[in-house]
């Protein structure tokens, strides 16, 4: 799947949520911190972003991938290929959107890390904002990292769980899989 289908995937996943969608008082702004460099990082942003969506207690989800400086197509020939001046303005716009959001929702599916999202978490950390995760695989055949491991306020093993989690009420939950 290339980069501008999967924009347009999310594109249609935000059309499909009726308009009359209640928000609960108080909804927050999520940055959606996720990969979506192979099949399975894909999968899990699509389903996490299908259940955010619905979820009332969300007000505002920002994507990344929907916000890419200049609408620039960076794959060349199936490579990931951005230029400079794409990258840093890319970069400035990611940090930027986590200070303006009110909390950071991270994807980690165990077989597939992105290291951006980890650098995502990590920043959110540092910048004293929640961040809830959704971890997917066999956690204790593939590892998550301490630090994305202990980063998490909280988190989920399955994308709908996204549709109904208390984001006004973030609740601690010890993470129990496999570290490396």
């Amino acid at each position: 799947m290339t980069v501008t289908d999967v924009i347009e995937q999310l594109n249609t996943i935000q059309m499909q949520v009726p308009a009359s969608t209640k928000k609960d008082l108080g909804a927050k702004s999520i940055y959606l911190a996720a990969g979506w460099f192979d099949e399975l990082q894909t999968t899990l942003l699509l389903d996490a972003y299908r259940a955010l969506l619905q979820n009332p207690t969300i007000a505002h989800i920002h994507v990344p991938l929907l916000h890419q400086y200049g609408g620039e197509e960076f794959i060349e020939d199936g490579e990931f290929s951005p230029n400079f001046e794409w990258a840093t303005m890319t970069y400035k716009s990611d940090v930027k959107a986590i200070d303006n959001s009110d909390l950071v929702v991270a994807l980690f599916p165990a077989e597939s890390q992105d290291i951006g999202t980890a650098m995502e978490v990590g920043y959110a950390v540092a910048s004293h904002k929640p961040v809830i995760t959704t971890y997917t695989g066999d956690l204790n055949i593939t590892p998550i990292n301490l630090m994305i491991s202990f980063g998490a306020d909280s988190f989920v093993l399955d994308p709908k769980e996204l549709t109904n989690y208390n984001f006004l009420d973030i609740t601690p939950r010890k993470y129990s899989g496999a570290i490396i």
